[in-house]
């Protein structure tokens, strides 16, 4: 589906102007290197495996505290026209979904919404919805979401150079100063967090679920291993 095809979203929030975010920080040679290494890593990975668990309906069986729980955005391609996805850690408080364009403004799928800010979103344990994706610049609101955001993602979250769980607030959100902060509202009803989401305890069942699966494929294992050592 391209951009003429799709049907308007309601009227944008109105949203009041604020100063513009600071500039990404300089990176060394080194760092930038690693930075742009991770940028390509996770491209693969996402369009390998990531995106395929997402449109499979499995990203629920991937959400635990220690790793967070994604959604699956989908942008349309500034330049191609063509759908883009992205998997990323989230948020749902006020109403919307909350996400951190991580590589700053150099993010493709960030600068992807800013050509056309009408996205489809698929969250783990809902059916997929269309969205209106805008950056909030508000220092008030970048402060109310964005520790609680960082922290719903625990050791991913803490790729930001601190361990989330353990900083303050006011640490978070010095180290993501350059970070786009962007609101999905939804083209319908507000969201309401569920046991899917940062918070939730669906992933209590899941996992136990795999602990016990595991642990009986280790024992079919362990037997076929020993029939055929004539044990």
């Amino acid at each position: 589906m391209t951009v003429a095809d799709r049907p308007p979203l309601g009227k944008p929030i109105e949203l009041p102007r604020f100063s513009p975010l600071p500039e990404p920080p300089t990176l060394s040679d080194r760092a930038a290197t690693i930075f742009d290494a991770s940028r390509v890593m996770f491209r693969h990975a996402n369009r390998w495996l990531a995106v395929p668990v997402h449109r499979a309906g499995l990203a629920a069986w991937l959400g635990t505290p220690l790793t967070g729980c994604q959604l699956l955005l989908t942008t349309t391609g500034r330049r191609s026209g063509l759908p883009r996805h992205a998997p990323l850690g989230y948020l749902v408080a006020e109403g919307a979904a909350w996400v951190l364009a991580g590589y700053g403004p150099s993010t493709h799928w960030y600068r992807n919404l800013l050509a056309d800010p009408v996205v489809d979103v698929l969250m783990p344990g809902r059916p997929p919805f269309r969205a209106r994706a805008e950056e909030a610049l508000d220092p008030a609101v970048r402060a109310r979401i964005i520790p609680p955001l960082a922290r719903s993602m625990d050791l991913p979250g803490s790729a930001i150079g601190t361990n989330v769980m353990t900083a303050s607030d006011e640490r978070i959100l010095e180290l993501v100063a350059w970070v786009p902060l962007i609101r999905l509202t939804p083209d319908g009803p507000p969201l309401v967090a569920g046991p899917d989401d940062p918070g939730g305890l669906g992933w209590v069942w899941r996992q136990a679920v795999v602990l016990v699966l595991s642990l009986l494929a280790l024992r079919t294992f362990r037997h076929a291993l020993r029939r055929a050592l004539g044990r």
